[in-house]
């Protein structure tokens, strides 16, 4: 105790309190007591006296099929998006990092605008886009012939859920490409030269030198925006609103209906938690998976 109070260390958790008090303050304790709230029937308004009912809100959402449609599409929707961004990202990287001329700081800047733009905007945008009577994607589609009838982007449960996946894939992907780039510009030209004086075509040098010095950068931005997406709410529900019959409906909508529609608070907990659960879980899987293999 003598030694934390004489060195630096005291002097640096000192400084550190009031930022920690803030965050307990606005990020622990919510946390914690929504948590407590998944184990009462805490209802939204009124004066009803509350119950501590234990795992009963866990047991009825075993049998909640609403809750595991919307579960179901939250997984594909967040995966999608990961794994689909992340792609598109790495291309736009690895075109961003050639030596271009002309027009590199340019296109740098424009590529960050679909992350920078306010989701409300964005949301909108793409509301209008998908319209099936105005919409630029179906006019341009039609003026070219290559359909003859609109597609009900926002109609059908198929086409609703490719177009929110579109849709924050285009928000997400600059984020990965420019974690990408910057990983791509921390490797040592001297080791990809190597590998061509050895016979390595352009694939090759990608594939067994380039690609293996990006698990760092990649397992930090795929977990980054799996968590942002998995926990994303206005990009759906400025969209769709969770429909066309409830098919792009995600947990975190359906725990936001359950709590303010049907006032149940604490079985919309009960849903906010196991999604922080399966978060937990997923990341802490895939942290080690990429640790062994760096290993």
């Amino acid at each position: 105790m003598k030694k934390l109070v004489q060195g630096n260390a005291f002097f640096a958790w000192m400084l550190l309190l009031p930022a920690a008090l803030v965050m307990v303050v606005i990020r622990l304790w919510p946390l914690v007591q929504g948590i407590g709230f998944s184990f009462t029937d805490r209802q939204l308004g009124g004066n009803r006296p509350i119950s501590f009912i234990g795992l009963q809100n866990y047991i009825n959402l075993m049998s909640d099929q609403v809750y595991w449609d919307a579960a179901w599409f939250t997984i594909v929707y967040t995966f999608s998006t990961v794994i689909i961004g992340y792609f598109i990202g790495l291309i736009v990287a690895l075109l961003m990092n050639m030596k271009i001329k002309y027009g590199r700081g340019t296109f740098r800047s424009l590529l960050m605008i679909p992350w920078i733009i306010p989701g409300v905007v964005a949301a909108y945008v793409w509301r209008f886009s998908f319209n099936d009577q105005l919409g630029i994607i179906n006019v341009t589609l039609q003026t070219l012939g290559m359909i003859s009838d609109p597609i009900p982007f926002l109609g059908t449960a198929f086409w609703a859920r490719v177009s929110v996946i579109i849709a924050n894939v285009w928000g997400n992907f600059p984020f990965m490409a420019l974690v990408l780039l910057a990983g791509l510009q921390n490797v040592s030209e001297e080791i990809k030269e190597a590998a061509r004086i050895d016979g390595a075509n352009a694939l090759q040098v990608f594939r067994y030198v380039v690609w293996p010095q990006l698990k760092g950068v990649t397992a930090m931005c795929t977990t980054l925006v799996f968590i942002w997406t998995f926990n994303s709410f206005d990009a759906i529900f400025l969209l769709t609103s969770g429909g066309p019959n409830r098919a792009t409906n995600v947990i975190s909508i359906q725990a936001y209906f359950t709590s303010f529609s049907r006032m149940n608070v604490g079985y919309a907990a009960t849903m906010a938690t196991t999604m922080l659960i399966f978060m937990l879980v997923v990341t802490v899987i895939y942290m080690r998976v990429i640790r062994g293999k760096d290993d």
